[in-house]
């Protein structure tokens, strides 16, 4: 089975990549992500990404700038992991007005707008493990 094959289960806590350059952003978010019972992995670029999903690392959801440095964007980064790692969830989050409009079709909600309020990346991060769940169990047709 390969990594972003790996489904959670009740008994297995979701696994949270975080990608954010500033560094106190960062340690914020994934220590309220930890303390609401997530693994979380933290990363700076969209390189950091790659080499995770490259070593085999179980990743469930992904929650990363727009404006990272590195080989890619946000956006990028979210078509790439969309292309190579469909099971894999992304929630991206930017500090700049009008990011929404270039999101087009990567996030159902538009990336997170800065700043946000953690317990709203929770929800979000909620509403996407419920659905890959439900995808989960109702098999290639649908249904339970």
């Amino acid at each position: 089975m390969a990594p972003d094959d790996q489904g959670s289960d009740a008994t297995t806590p979701s696994t949270v990549l975080v990608v954010e350059l500033d560094i106190l952003v960062r340690m914020v978010i994934a220590d309220y992500l930890r303390d609401c019972g997530y693994k979380v992995l933290e990363g700076v670029t969209a390189d950091d990404v790659l080499v995770v999903l490259g070593a085999g690392q179980r990743v469930d959801v992904i929650f990363a700038e727009v404006q990272l440095s590195g080989s890619m964007d946000g956006f990028g980064l979210a078509r790439w992991v969309r292309q190579n790692h469909p099971r894999i969830d992304v929630i991206l989050t930017s500090g700049i007005a009008k990011t929404a409009e270039k999101a087009g079709d990567l996030c159902d909600d538009g990336p997170l707008e800065k700043p946000y309020h953690p317990q709203e990346v929770v929800r979000r991060i909620n509403i996407l493990r419920f659905f890959a769940a439900r995808a989960a169990k109702s098999g290639p047709c649908g249904a339970v």
